[in-house]
């Protein structure tokens, strides 16, 4: 380097020296790989949600509410909500709806959306009309909307990326169920719904239901009419009438209606139970039952948006049928007036507008003076008593001391005997005989390294002694009665046996019961399942089966019972010398109880056991002594 270069540390040099830092700095920013490693902050998601009606009607405000507490509950993702109230049962001209159609094309058409949620009828016909252009590829939730509309919707041009949470029309069926469980003699019911769209497309799974009635139950239909029409129907309904309001938006001259205000007219007129799919008609005239929780609607519809925002569900993905949105409610005083017993409302219910007693209003104060004068009884009491028992232990006392000495020594020898006569038995009996099997097998430890013969003999001896040891504990086994048997039955005892027997030995077992009467009798009962247990317990040991089917059924006064396996089977004749197959055992059961007991096999065809009891004691005594001798 010469003495006229510039120094790479002289003021001439650091300016090209910065310009290289910060052209190497932005090229790392701009490199994705770094700036996917920065920590972005997530982008607020945009919701708009379109209202059927306007922002004060009661159905609006309650599921408005439940949609903006399940969002504000989620805390996972940022949301900008924009609500949107259509109010289209007042509005209904279809210039009315060209105009809200330019309003939204105007106020969204250059905006992002992330995510529609619709509710109610009208909102989401609307949407179908014309969602396709409003809002091009945006995924749409429906919320509070029937569930017979779905294939309609689907079926559109929105079918695609629609889905949300419905109304069930489980929940209409539930609903007259529940009325008839607490009318059953019904002869009437009255159908009462508006003209609007809305109207119409609730009353479809309602009037479903009722139809379903038929020919038992008459329908009356007052859907369409003229309000006043249908609250002079109301007044001259017959006896044994039920009425069930859908909505009522619109009625058939075109009026304009809050469903809640139809319907305290309709119960304010009429005489027979009122009852309403709906939880905002509680308290407004309804008796009750299971009703669409509006506010539960919207909560489970805000829940389904957050996880599609996420990402957790796709567009399009399977509707909710809502029947986590239903509620089990009754108005207490409509019970009361309408002379309904409490007793027929569904434990799980809640009811409502219950009136205060006297106890409900005075229940603490009560409660207190109540344990106040009994604690002061009881100190009283105890006190007297108290006093009385110390006079009389003065007495006793040294009486009770000598008495106790006698006693405490009967109680020593009385135990001292006991102890000795349990100790003689396990000494005299089993311990005696585990002791002997015991020295036989180390005898038989000591000379299996030096001889085969000998060693035979004494396991063949060993053995007898282990099988004859082995028959005694079954023998007193045969004794017990199976808890199972008392408790369950014949029939859920085999069931049980069957399934726990498949599970452990993996064999496929189907049981064909015809009903066995209940007064069977319990002999017969224990023989039956004894015999079973034995048999599966030699296929599972010789049969090398893989499947067994098992029959049970009474003919006449006695029960057949056959159980037949696909086993390799054997020759009947040669089972008494085979060890441990249980055929005489299970023979003699049967004949305890006055049976008949066979048992069809050859090698390689399976096996097929049969027996017939007698049902009953006395049939015992019949089969015992024929001739009645």
């Amino acid at each position: 380097m010469s003495a006229h270069d510039p120094s790479p540390l002289s003021p001439r040099f650091l300016p090209a020296l910065l310009s290289c830092l910060v052209a190497v700095w932005l090229a790392i920013a701009a490199c994705p790989a770094f700036a996917a490693a920065a920590p972005e902050k997530a982008a607020e998601q945009r919701v708009v949600i379109l209202y059927s009606h306007p922002h004060d009607f009661p159905a609006t405000e309650v599921t408005e509410r439940g949609i903006r507490e399940a969002f504000s509950r989620e805390g996972r993702i940022a949301v900008q909500l924009f609500s949107e109230y259509l109010d289209l049962s007042r509005f209904r001209d279809p210039a009315q709806r060209a105009a809200l159609k330019d309003l939204f094309h105007q106020r969204y058409g250059a905006n992002r959306i992330d995510l529609l949620i619709c509710v109610d009828v009208p909102a989401t016909n609307f949407l179908v009309e014309h969602g396709a252009t409003l809002f091009p590829g945006v995924p749409v939730i429906l919320c509070s909307v029937p569930e017979p509309l779905k294939d309609r919707i689907l079926a559109s041009p929105l079918g695609g990326r629609v889905s949300g949470v419905l109304e069930p029309a489980s929940q209409a069926r539930g609903l007259v169920r529940s009325a008839l469980t607490l009318k059953p003699d019904t002869r009437h019911a009255v159908l009462i719904s508006g003209t609007f769209e809305n109207d119409q497309a609730r009353a479809i799974a309602l009037r479903a239901a009722l139809e379903a009635l038929r020919p038992g139950v008459e329908l009356i239909d007052l859907s369409g009419r003229p309000l006043g029409d249908i609250l002079a129907a109301c007044e001259q309904l017959p006896p044994h009438t039920l009425i069930f309001f859908s909505t009522l938006f619109v009625d058939g001259r075109g009026r304009s209606f809050v469903p809640k205000t139809v319907l305290q007219s309709i119960a304010a007129q009429a005489a027979a139970p009122v009852f309403g799919p709906y939880e905002p008609f509680m308290g407004h005239g309804i008796v009750g039952g299971p009703l669409v929780s509006l506010h539960k609607q919207g909560e489970a519809a805000a829940r389904k948006a957050v996880r599609l925002l996420l990402g957790e569900e796709q567009p399009g993905a399977a509707f909710d049928f809502g029947e986590s949105t239903t509620v089990t409610l009754y108005d207490w005083r409509q019970l009361k007036r309408h002379a309904i017993d409490e007793g027929l409302v569904p434990d799980q219910a809640s009811i409502l507008f219950r009136e205060a007693t006297l106890w409900d209003q005075y229940k603490q104060a009560i409660i207190g003076v109540a344990l106040l004068l009994a604690f002061q009884t009881l100190l009283i009491v105890g006190l007297i008593v108290n006093l009385r028992h110390r006079k009389l232990a003065e007495e006793a006392l040294r009486q009770s001391q000598r008495e106790l000495q006698t006693l405490a020594g009967r109680l020593i020898s009385s135990q001292e005997e006991e102890l000795s006569r349990l100790s003689r038995e396990f000494h005299d009996d089993y311990a005696q005989r585990l002791a002997a099997l015991a020295i036989e097998t180390g005898t038989l430890e000591i000379q299996a390294e030096r001889s085969d013969s000998p060693l035979r003999e004494r396991i063949g001896h060993v053995k007898g002694q282990l099988i004859n040891l082995s028959d005694d504990i079954h023998a007193l086994s045969r004794e017990l009665h199976p808890a199972i048997l008392r408790d369950l039955g014949l029939e859920r005892a085999l069931n049980a046996l069957c399934r726990n027997f498949a599970d452990r030995e993996e064999i496929e077992v189907d049981c064909h019961f015809e009903p066995v009467p209940e007064d069977i009798d319990p002999q017969t009962a224990l023989c039956v399942y004894r015999v079973i247990q034995e048999g599966l317990r030699n296929i599972a040991k010789h049969a090398r089966a893989r499947h067994v089917d098992i029959y049970l059924q009474p003919r006449g006064s006695r029960l057949q019972a056959t159980i037949e396996d696909d086993g390799v089977g054997f020759e009947p004749k040669c089972a008494r010398h085979t060890p441990g197959i249980g055929l005489a055992s299970m023979r003699e059961r049967v004949q305890f109880v006055h049976g008949e007991f066979t048992v069809e096999s050859e090698p390689g065809h399976g096996t097929v056991i049969d027996l017939s009891v007698p049902l009953f004691r006395g049939d015992h005594e019949k089969a015992k002594n024929p001739a009645g001798r």
